[in-house]
This record gives C-alpha cells, sequence and structure tokens, in this order.
C-alpha cells in the first residue's frame, strides 16, 4: 500500500549493489471473463502490473483493488487470488514478472519492500515498455543482447527500490503522512480506515491525525469526503452516468448517504447542482472553442488570448503564459471546471487536479472542429456544436469558390513561421488548414510528400541549411514576437535565403501572425476571411 511500518534500529537499509536480482519469467496474460483464478503459490518474489482493465487481487488475508497501471508485490509462499471486473468489462490484462532476491538476509528492508503490498511505479507506462520489451528479449540467444536484456531488469528494480522505501529513520513522520495522502489521491473510493492508514506508516493513530489536520487542515474522514464529493461533481459535469451511479463510483454504495453528504458539502443536492448550476470553467487551450459555443471561461493563459478571443470576449483573467502558469490565481478563481489539452506535463496536470476536475482534449490527434464537437459533447451542448460545424463547411466551400480564379495552380507555396530564433516549414495544420486544406494552395515537393505519410501535423523544425529543401515559387511568413523580428533581419541577409527561388523573384509575402498564429475554430473562419483578402489582393 503507502509505505510499510517503521524499521527497527537493528534493520539497516540493504543497500542496492549488496544483491543480486535474478529474473526467472517475465510474461503478459489477459483474462477475457468473469472469473476468480488462483494463481501456483511460488518460492520466488512476483510483481504483477495491471496494464488495462480492473478486478480484485487476494493475497493471503488482504485484499486489493486492481485497477489499470495499479502495481502489487507478492511475496515468496504466499496464495494469490485473481477476480475479474465483470463481463460487462474490459478484459483484464495485466503483465507478471517472477524474481529472487540473492543475498537479502531474512527481516531486512529490502524484503520489506516486497511484501504482499501495493507499489509505487512511475512513470507507469515508462514501466509497462520496459516490461513488455523484456518479454520480447527473454529469449535472445546473443551475448550482447542477454546483457541488455539483464541491465535492463536490474534499472527496473532499481527504480522499484527507489519509490518504495519503507519508513525508516530516513524518512520522517511527516513525510509519511503525505505519501498517505497522495495515496489517497487515487484510492478515496475505497474503504480504508484512518486506523489503517496510519498503521501503513507505523505511526500511532493520534499522532497520524494531528498530522494529517496539520497538513491538509482536515481529518482524514473530511478529507476522504471532499475528495469524494469533488470527484462526484466531475461526473456530475462531464459523464451521463446516474446519481445511483455516481454514488458507487466515487465509493458511496448507498445513494441516499451520498445525497445528504453532497449537500452537506456544496449547499444543495445532486440533482439540483447539475440543474442550476452555472459552471465556472478555465481553459488552458481551448478559450476560442468555448466562446464559439457561447461560453467565456473565467481564466486561461495569455497565450491563448489573442486576437479574436479578444474580439468575442472581455474579463478573462490571465493565469500565466505557456508553460508559465499562476496557481494562486487560479485557486482564487474556484472553478468549477478545467479543460485543457493532452499536452501538459504530468507535474501541471497534478497541480490543476488539486484546484479542480481536470479534463483533457486530445490536441494533435482531433482537428479544430472536432475539438469543438468534444467540448460540446462533455458539456451537452451537441447540437451547438454540430450547428457551429455546419456553418462553417458552408462558409469554407464559399472561400475555396470564390479564391479559385485567383489561384494559379502550378505554382508552389511554403509556410514558414518564425518563433523566438526558431524556424518552421508548416503542414496542413494551423496555417496549411486554410493555405493547403481550403484554398487548394500546392505545398512543395518534399512537404506535399510528408503529408502523404503523415497528415494532420504542425510541420517540422528546420535550419536556414535546410530550406533549400523546401523550396517553393512563393513563401507566406509568420514572424510571431519580437525576437522572430530580429530572426528575420538576421535571415534577409543570409545568403542562403537571398538564393531561394521565392526570395530572388520577390514573392515573399508576410502574413498578420496575430491572425495566423492560432489554431481553433473562431480563427479558422477568421482566417478564411483574411486568406481570401490576402490572395485575392496578392
Amino acid at each position: 500500500m503507502i509505505k510499510n511500518s517503521t524499521s527497527s534500529s537493528s534493520q539497516q537499509s540493504t543497500a542496492f549493489h549488496s544483491c543480486f536480482f535474478r529474473l526467472i519469467d517475465i510474461v503478459s496474460l489477459e483474462i477475457n471473463h468473469l472469473l476468480e483464478i488462483p494463481l501456483n503459490v511460488s518460492l520466488s518474489h512476483r510483481l504483477i502490473i495491471v496494464s488495462e482493465g480492473s478486478g480484485k487481487i487476494h493475497i493471503d488475508d488482504r485484499s486489493y483493488k486492481l485497477t489499470t497501471g495499479g502495481s502489487y508485490s507478492i511475496a515468496p509462499g504466499s496464495k494469490p487470488v485473481i477476480i475479474t471486473a465483470g463481463e460487462d468489462q474490459k478484459s483484464l490484462q495485466y503483465l507478471c514478472m517472477t524474481f529472487d532476491i540473492i543475498g537479502a538476509e531474512p527481516g531486512n528492508d529490502l524484503l520489506l519492500r516486497f511484501n504482499n503490498r501495493e507499489l509505487m511505479i512511475e512513470p507507469i507506462r515508462r514501466t509497462i515498455s520496459t516490461m513488455r520489451k523484456l518479454i520480447t528479449m527473454k529469449d535472445t540467444v546473443s551475448e550482447e543482447e542477454q546483457v541488455e536484456y539483464h541491465f535492463r531488469f536490474q534499472k527496473l528494480m532499481y527504480a522499484l527500490l527507489k519509490q518504495n522505501r519503507v519508513v525508516s529513520e530516513t524518512v520522517t513522520a511527516m513525510q509519511a503522512v503525505e505519501q498517505s495522502i497522495s495515496f489517497l489521491m487515487d484510492h478515496y473510493n475505497e474503504e480504508i480506515s484512518t486506523r489503517q492508514l496510519a498503521e501503513q506508516t507505523g505511526i500511532g493513530i493520534k499522532h497520524y491525525i494531528r498530522l494529517f489536520k496539520k497538513i491538509t487542515g482536515s481529518t482524514p474522514h473530511e478529507h476522504v469526503s471532499s475528495l469524494r464529493i469533488r470527484k462526484a461533481k466531475e461526473l456530475l459535469l462531464v459523464s451521463r452516468k446516474s446519481l445511483t451511479e455516481i454514488a458507487e463510483q466515487v465509493g458511496y454504495r448507498d445513494s441516499y448517504y451520498f445525497n445528504r453528504r453532497f449537500k452537506q458539502l456544496t449547499g444543495v443536492p445532486p440533482r439540483v447542482y447539475v440543474n442550476t448550476r452555472q459552471y465556472k470553467i478555465m481553459s488552458m487551450s481551448y478559450v476560442c472553442t468555448l466562446l464559439a459555443l457561447g461560453i467565456q471561461p473565467i481564466g486561461a493563459p495569455a497565450y491563448h488570448l489573442g486576437y479574436y478571443a479578444q474580439k468575442l470576449a472581455d474579463n478573462i483573467t490571465s493565469i500565466g503564459d505557456k508553460s508559465t502558469f499562476y496557481y494562486d490565481k487560479m485557486h482564487a478563481l474556484k472553478p468549477d471546471l478545467i479543460i485543457s489539452c493532452d499536452t501538459l506535463d504530468v507535474e501541471h496536470q497534478q497541480q490543476l487536479e488539486r484546484i479542480a476536475p481536470l479534463v483533457s482534449i486530445p490536441w494533435m490527434r482531433l482537428h479544430a472542429t472536432e475539438h469543438l464537437q468534444a467540448i460540446g459533447d462533455l458539456l451537452g451542448m451537441e447540437k451547438q456544436a454540430h450547428n457551429w460545424i455546419n456553418e462553417y463547411e458552408l462558409k469554407r466551400e464559399y472561400a475555396q469558390r470564390r479564391i479559385k480564379p485567383h489561384i494559379n495552380t502550378h505554382e508552389t507555396v511554403g509556410l514558414l513561421v518564425i518563433e523566438g530564433n526558431e524556424l518552421f516549414v508548416l503542414g496542413d495544420r494551423n496555417v496549411g488548414e486554410i493555405m493547403y486544406g481550403s484554398f487548394g494552395l500546392k505545398p512543395p515537393p518534399l512537404v506535399r510528400n510528408l503529408l502523404v505519410e503523415h497528415p494532420n501535423q504542425y510541420g517540422r523544425q528546420v535550419t536556414v541549411e535546410q530550406l533549400w529543401q523546401y523550396e517553393a515559387d512563393r513563401f507566406l511568413v509568420i514572424v510571431y514576437g519580437e525576437e522572430a523580428g530580429l530572426t528575420y533581419n538576421q535571415l534577409q541577409r543570409n545568403p542562403i535565403w537571398r538564393q531561394l527561388t521565392a526570395v530572388r523573384q520577390g514573392k515573399v509575402q508576410m502574413i498578420d501572425p496575430d491572425k495566423w498564429i492560432f489554431y481553433d475554430v473562431l480563427s479558422l473562419s477568421g482566417q478564411l476571411d483574411d486568406g481570401m483578402n490576402l490572395l485575392a489582393n496578392g
């Protein structure tokens, strides 16, 4: 579970280099039906990591909930039983690694880390990838591959040991409680008593509660209730589940008690909350997409408050810019929901999840109109999103007809963005969505070939020396920011740039960065208008 009880003073932490880990076997298994499967008793250690699905695992007299990404250690001689979630659920897929620890004396710190318990392994995707790689390599015969095989295994074991230290003199009681609070973020919906939490940290229950309140301002029971109700609010906002289903998902087996606790903590019953509340939404990436649906977010990074956002909205609080965020401002706004994209790193996601429920909409995998439809589906505004998209497509068809007489179908057009001191040749996203996708301009040959293999791409960063590979009859250039202006001035003096066909023939055209740098439905709509004027008069 969290970290095991405190070691006695005679137990010394076993150094990694003083033991040898021997990998016996590693396999990937799948269970497709509702089953209760006892695993063989083994005299070796086992590690189970769930890659997909859910269920339970009973190990001797303890029971653990199996969840995707969950990691579980099984000590030698134990009798594990795996139970799948049910026929209506996904199949349960898991990886099982069997290994021995050689050189560890009974009762020491190292063995405690591999008792029957739930383990912490981050990042879980990389760990699963490593284990799958080990499976593909286990039958290798060459000496070089065998060395790599064992090196990967030893590196995995080191990561496990490093993340799963037992509470000892090197870990303070306060740190142990902080670890249990982090544990509750993922296990709030389970039946875990305060006594169990205290036991898992090796701290007396009264001392544990006192430290817990010092860190969180509430008792463990109050903190769990808060986590459950917060998750319930998210599900009420973004799911179509019944109140009974939501109650069970957040850990309440009794829907009546769930209703009572929800009202105690929010002031209104769940149905009133979902039917009457005006949701305060904070956006990390989709300001213009929300505005297209008639929703003004309460806060967003300054980078997303550009030309088209400013035309339709005012009083949106700036909460940072690009990777620099002001979490104190976000807390002060008290959002009900945060809508982001899936490109944020884990640290930023965790910070945001502490403020409000966070929903991530895929960025690169979806077209801008699909962003709109996804958010419409999320907020129960499917019809509004569908109507907006239909109107946009009609406008797009009109723009294609109007611009057709002004296009030279034999001319190639390169799209270049300068941001800071970096150069990007664009593909069929952002500017390329309008110029190539809507207006039918012809990309340079290399870009065209790349898009056949990998459509829906922003583009690629290039050096000045590589620009000749993207030769075109005409260049449209975006210079974004003051530093980019200096970079462009230097570029214009560069002999390589001056030798390009479009440059020699005076066919380099600047386009407005404020209008063309963004990729969202409002910007695309505005870019259709600006593009028609640009090409018709160019």
